[in-house]
């Protein structure tokens, strides 16, 4: 199903011809998932420095992870536009959200292959594109820490938690070393690993979230430089188990060996050792 047959459903006057698409991408200072999570999106999206919106609606997406990946943020209806000089030449939209497609807003993954640099095409050219893939139980959210038994992070999500620096996450996870697990979704493969630092699991999975493999031999392999960029957001992040900040080396490592002989993540995963 495309994106555009369901707009039509949510908003019987919608037309590709009379829309604007807002494919929001990192801009170098922060990045729009960010912005939509913390609740900024509709206003940092108003604030524009060209004529981008000179059409009655906006389909609002947001790259997710992948650069074929975008997530759904709104579709809205252009009121109004208003010219400014300061700090620089720029204009601010009024827009307003199409009330019959905020169910969907936040829940709603979609896969295209467009591949221009331009963030602003034509409803026209993005009518036959932007394929539903996933739609989300509920609206996509980074909330507090939900307690170590409960962690299941992908890798965008992870990135987010360690960009953001959510407090009650960086509390709870330095302040415990453990054994987690890596799940690569794509493959089914798991890897077992061990958090015993200073920083507890919080400074290991800061790690992964920078190289995507911690310096694992296996996981460079598949997840480095030479692999396919949106590889690592098949990566999936829980926790096994967690040991006091005091707990011994020693100890730590043989918890970990009890799990890869469990899982038997060394004839069948990404554990090498």
């Amino acid at each position: 199903m495309l994106l555009f047959d369901l707009l039509k459903l949510w908003e019987p006057t919608f037309t590709p011809g009379h829309a604007k698409v807002h494919l929001a991408r990192h801009n170098g200072k922060e990045h729009p998932l960010d912005v939509f999570l913390e609740g900024r999106f509709d206003k940092w999206q108003s604030w524009q420095g060209k004529r981008s919106f000179q059409k009655e609606f906006v389909v609002s997406l947001i790259q997710a992870g992948r650069p074929t990946r975008w997530l759904f943020a709104g579709l809205f209806r252009k009121v109004g536009c208003t010219s400014h000089d300061e700090p620089r030449p720029h204009y601010i939209y009024d827009l307003e959200r199409v009330a019959g497609a905020e169910e969907w807003v936040g829940r709603l993954y979609l896969d295209s292959q467009y591949k221009e640099r331009h963030s602003y095409p034509l409803g026209t050219t993005m009518a036959g594109d932007l394929v539903v893939r996933e739609l989300l139980s509920k609206r996509l959210t980074i909330g507090d820490f939900p307690g170590y038994k409960s962690v299941n992070l992908t890798k965008e999500h992870l990135d987010i938690v360690i960009r953001q620096d959510i407090s009650t996450w960086r509390s709870a996870l330095a302040s415990v070393k453990g054994i987690y697990l890596i799940t690569d979704s794509a493959t089914g493969k798991l890897y077992v690993g061990k958090a015993d630092g200073e920083d507890g699991i919080w400074g290991r999975w800061r790690n992964y979230a920078a190289t995507s493999h911690g310096g694992n031999v296996a996981l460079k392999k598949e997840f480095g430089i030479e692999a396919l960029p949106e590889r690592k957001y098949d990566l999936r992040f829980s926790i096994l188990e967690i040991a006091d900040l005091h707990a011994m080396s020693c100890e730590i490592a043989a918890r970990e060996n009890h799990w890869k002989e469990v899982l038997l993540t060394r004839l069948h995963g990404y554990n090498l050792n």
